[in-house]
């Protein structure tokens, strides 16, 4: 197989979130643990929709974090903190991710990112992250209107990279992802960072160094 580009998840194949730091930032300012902020921030999801562009991400911010400070009663200096509060700030590349990417490009393949995260904010990201220079193109569910494993989500990515599914390997954390690429066409691979090592005949890699391994492996 000729592929051309890889498609990958963000949250746990390029990038882990800080939930311990996360969680000391919100401590002092909200009587609820971070999961029952979470518990909130899709009720709130629900009720006036998540955002689908930057614009409406600031609108999202603002109104969830004041339907916050209302809820508790909050001080105003509380308030501007939750106002203040960057979750870019707490995310980090995995050591494997670059390396893997850089290598990826090298060869001449394109790098796409699809991400069900419920945000419009997938690009700053991953400037955030200093992983945006390596990716060719950012699909967030919000934005193109369709989710993992929707056939739809992976070819909108595949276009935006301007190749055919059938041309892309794809790598998500998720096994419902992963059965949604090779359903629209594309070659697929589990990425369970528990394990210490590949095993790519069971479709499974245990970092993105898997790239190099899965490419090797359909050229061999």
């Amino acid at each position: 197989m000729n592929f051309r580009a890889i498609i990958v998840d963000r949250d746990g194949v390029l990038t882990d979130f800080e939930m311990a730091p996360a969680a000391a930032y919100f401590s002092p300012l909200l009587p609820i643990s971070l999961w029952e902020m979470s518990d909130r921030w899709e009720a709130w999801g629900a009720k006036v929709g998540f955002p689908r562009n930057m614009a409406e991400e600031r609108r999202f911010f603002a109104g969830f974090w004041d339907a916050l400070a209302d809820e508790f009663g909050l001080s105003e200096a509380a308030r501007a903190a939750l106002h203040a509060f960057d979750y870019t700030s707490y995310l980090r590349p995995f050591a494997d991710v670059r390396p893997a990417l850089d290598a990826a490009q090298q060869a001449g393949l394109k790098i796409g990112v699809l991400s069900n995260f419920t945000l419009a904010s997938l690009e700053p990201s991953l400037e955030a992250t200093g992983l945006a220079d390596a990716v060719d193109a950012a699909c967030a569910a919000t934005v193109i209107g369709a989710s993992k494993p929707d056939v739809k989500a992976y070819r909108i990515a595949a276009a935006a990279l301007g190749v055919e599914p059938r041309e892309c390997l794809f790598f998500d954390d998720e096994q419902p992802c992963v059965d949604g690429a090779r359903a629209a066409g594309m070659t697929a691979y589990l990425v369970d960072r528990r394990r210490n090592e590949h095993d790519l005949a069971q479709g499974v890699v245990c970092d993105l160094s898997g790239i190099a391994a899965a490419l090797g492996q359909e050229t061999a």
